[in-house]
């Protein structure tokens, strides 16, 4: 892989070095942890920063595509940012009060000069420091989990990519035979025709047929090439680097399923939505606090006077700011606020990933289901179907459109099964990134898993 370091940066572990900058984000950290989920989940991602290129060289699989994506896309780096900014929240939050430093200069009628000098530090700003730590800590810890939900967000969309692209590319090449197979009865109807053993309209009727199909073939080429697009666009990928290879097939779905007895509880378990959002509501209890305590704590400075007249007299000097007419109201109730909105979040989220875990395991069960059936049953029946045409073509039985009109049937049941197979991919990673902690987007309703083509016209007789 041509990395262009000039253009998109260090490496990742330049950003494990936090001490450049106070904040300055460990990114390789949150990796790690969102690989650690994977892995939990039973998720497997191989590669080291190292094999980069030796990933992208061999055939793209969704594994290799989630680590490349990981190491290489800057839109997930851009926002966990955010983490860097929370930490510089906290260095804020956790300062010491600067000093005030105050003077004044008084002349006399005798022409004598006199000078008083006063370095005050608020003792109230400097008693909430730990307050104000604590509600900045809370702010970190609900940004660096958002953070390891943005890489798993990231790996989780790197593969659903890359299943998207093995679908598109299988189903291209099925509409290829499709193709084929109606070029072959449009040529054969003219050559009817022209031997008076055809009509003109059925013979229209197949030259219509193989035209649709061209058209729809180049819809399918479209879509691979969308499909793959999108694949370089979730790794972070441009010029040479876009010129890779994927595995050539969707593979089948393995022997064990994921536990979907457990999966709303572990759902609920690992959510990272649910962790931000008790961090969040922290943080805001915690400046409700501080807003009270500022609201009616008065504002106590504290120091040193010295003044000189004829000679200088120093003593301690003291201020007070009493909270009469404001004690903070506003900031506490806009805190309390916060709360309850975050209260409600959480109820919500809770609401949505169990509703989501059982979604996932609908779906999952169903698209299994849908897949062994045409493992099962419609492939071998469509195969035994197109033996059975070729038997009774050989025999002169049926004509030449009948034995197409078998290959075309046939190639349209794999084509569905393409689909049934990419929907039983798509769902399991759904179910895979709730027991990873992340919820997944709403999906929509998959379409019939078996759609029969509109090329399955009336097929013309020879006369």
């Amino acid at each position: 892989m041509t990395r262009a370091a000039s253009a998109r940066g260090a490496p990742v572990l330049l950003l494990t070095a936090v001490g450049c900058s106070p904040a300055a984000v460990d990114y390789a950290a949150l990796q790690s942890a969102a690989e650690s989920r994977q892995r939990h989940a039973g998720v497997e991602i191989a590669g080291t920063d190292q094999e980069a290129r030796a990933l992208l060289a061999r055939p793209l699989t969704p594994a290799t595509a989630a680590r490349i994506a990981l190491l290489n896309n800057p839109g997930v780096r851009a926002r966990v940012e955010a983490v860097g900014i929370a930490e510089a929240e906290l260095l804020a939050a956790g300062r010491l009060p600067n000093p005030v430093v105050g003077g004044a200069l008084r002349f006399d009628g005798d022409g004598g000069t006199e000078i008083e000098v006063e370095a005050l530090l608020s003792l109230s700003q400097l008693a909430l420091v730990p307050v104000r730590r604590g509600a900045a800590q809370a702010g970190i810890a609900a940004a660096r989990i958002e953070a390891v939900g943005a890489v798993l967000d990231l790996s989780f969309d790197a593969r659903r990519a890359v299943f998207e692209y093995q679908a598109a590319r299988w189903a291209l090449e099925l509409w290829r035979t499709v193709l084929s197979a109606l070029s072959a009865a449009a040529n054969t109807a003219d050559v009817l025709r022209g031997a008076g053993n055809l009509t003109e309209l059925e013979r229209l009727q197949q030259r219509a047929l193989f035209e649709e199909a061209r058209l729809a073939f180049q819809a399918a080429e479209l879509r691979v090439a969308a499909a793959r697009e999108r694949v370089n666009a979730v790794l972070g990928l441009f010029g040479a680097e876009t010129d890779w290879e994927a595995a050539p097939e969707l593979p089948r779905p393995p022997k064990q399923e994921l536990p979907l007895e457990l999966l709303e509880r572990r759902a609920i378990e690992q959510s990272l939505e649910l962790a931000a959002s008790r961090e969040r509501f922290r943080q805001s209890a915690r400046q409700a606090n501080l807003a009270r305590a500022e609201g009616f704590l008065p504002e106590l400075r504290a120091g040193v006077s010295a003044e000189r007249g004829d000679e200088w007299s120093v003593g301690p000097a003291v201020e007070l700011e009493l909270p009469l007419f404001y004690q903070g109201q506003g900031k506490v109730a806009a805190a309390r606020s916060r709360m309850s909105a975050e209260r409600n979040t959480h109820a919500d989220i809770a609401v949505r990933v169990r509703a989501a875990a059982r979604e996932a395991g609908l779906r999952l069960r169903a698209a299994r289901a849908a897949v062994e059936y045409f493992e099962r049953v419609l492939l071998p029946l469509r195969r035994r179907v197109l033996e059975e045409s070729q038997l009774q073509y050989n025999a002169m039985q049926i004509g030449v459109f009948d034995l197409l009109q078998a290959r075309r049937d046939q190639a349209e049941a794999e084509r569905a099964f393409v689909d049934a197979l990419l929907d039983y991919w798509i769902a399991r990673t759904d179910a895979e990134q709730l027991l990873s902690g992340r919820l997944t987007a709403p999906s929509v309703a998959p379409a019939p898993a078996f759609e029969p083509l509109s090329v399955s016209a009336a097929r013309p007789r020879a006369h």
